[in-house]
């Protein structure tokens, strides 16, 4: 398997689907009928050996009809250090590849190939953010390049049957475009706990109501540390969670737990209200008072009275005002 590096990932991602990502991000001011995307993106990669321990990387993408896109080229030594890079001037895709990267130490880099597509695969698209929507499908198809050839200002560059990969993404999708865009989220923790009765052991919960993560730590220091957790469906406030006790070092089971947690809301709901510059937060706390009984089946045992909190905030925003 060919590894591209970090900096080739970037500028290809940027380059493929830069104008799918504007468009869904874009929304107007006043509320709008649903913008329409029917576009396909192309991307390539390839990766070749110079010698003397030079290795050129080659990334590029753009739309399939033509109205945008780049290939660009870098070479790294041995040590991974940046030897140059440069931009194609001349680029082709469609039933062929082809570019051509001149770089900034003086040597141009070419490669051609004809491209044929393979099977495709599609994909449902049903995204919301609050009051935004995002539906239709995505495909994907990988292309076949043959008879691939390169050169390196032009001698023949002896290439990997893999070297080169090129693919086409499509995005056939409707996204609405409300007049204010509306996000509610919802968060709950519990401070860290120590647990009386258990030697070395605190717990902390998370999550959302009424999901609730369950993290039962035992910290013996030098001997080592134990750690049982998991997710607990709470919707009338209490449950009980069934899980292994596990050697952090070791990863074996240790024991097995039973934990029972109660929550009971301990006080009054307090809420807050913010406004600034066409931002509105809407903030609701919840304190609630946790009980958490935790018994191993090595007959250690403890309970924790832990403070929590549900924390649910809604941020509208409307542009323009």
């Amino acid at each position: 398997m060919t590894t591209i590096p970090r900096r080739a990932l970037r500028a290809g991602l940027g380059a493929t689907c830069g104008a799918a990502l504007l468009a869904l991000a874009a929304a107007p001011a006043d509320a709008g009928a649903p913008t329409r995307i029917d576009a396909e993106y192309w991307g390539a990669s390839c990766v070749a050996d110079l010698g003397d321990g030079h290795t050129l990387f080659l990334v590029g993408g753009g739309a399939t009809d033509g109205s945008e896109g780049g290939v660009s080229a870098f070479v790294e030594d041995a040590d991974g250090g940046l030897v140059a890079q440069g931009e194609a001037t001349e680029l082709t895709f469609g039933s062929s590849f082809a570019a051509t990267v001149p770089l900034d130490d003086g040597h141009t880099f070419a490669v051609a190939a004809d491209a044929a597509p393979g099977e495709t695969t599609t994909e449902q698209v049903d995204e919301r953010d609050g009051n935004r929507w995002t539906k239709g499908t995505s495909t994907y198809t990988e292309m076949t390049l043959s008879g691939t050839t390169a050169s390196y200002d032009g001698a023949p560059v002896e290439l990997a049957s893999n070297a080169c990969t090129a693919d086409i993404t499509g995005f056939h999708v409707r996204s609405n475009n409300p007049a204010a865009h509306v996000s509610t989220w919802h968060d709950f923790g519990s401070d860290i706990c120590a647990v009386p009765g258990l030697p070395d052991g605190e717990v902390r919960l998370s999550g959302q109501l009424p999901d609730v993560v369950v993290e039962v730590v035992l910290d013996h220091g030098e001997a080592g540390a134990e750690k049982a957790q998991g997710t607990l469906r709470m919707p009338s406030g209490r449950g009980t969670l069934h899980t292994d006790v596990v050697d952090l070092f070791t990863g074996e089971t240790s024991a097995r737990a039973s934990i029972g947690v109660t929550l009971q809301q301990a006080g009054t709901k307090q809420r807050e209200v913010g406004v600034e510059e066409g931002a509105t937060q809407r903030q609701t706390v919840t304190p609630y008072l946790a009980t958490i009984d935790v018994v191993l089946a090595d007959g250690r045992r403890g309970t924790a009275t832990c403070a929590a909190a549900a924390v649910t905030t809604q941020v509208r925003l409307t542009p323009g005002r």
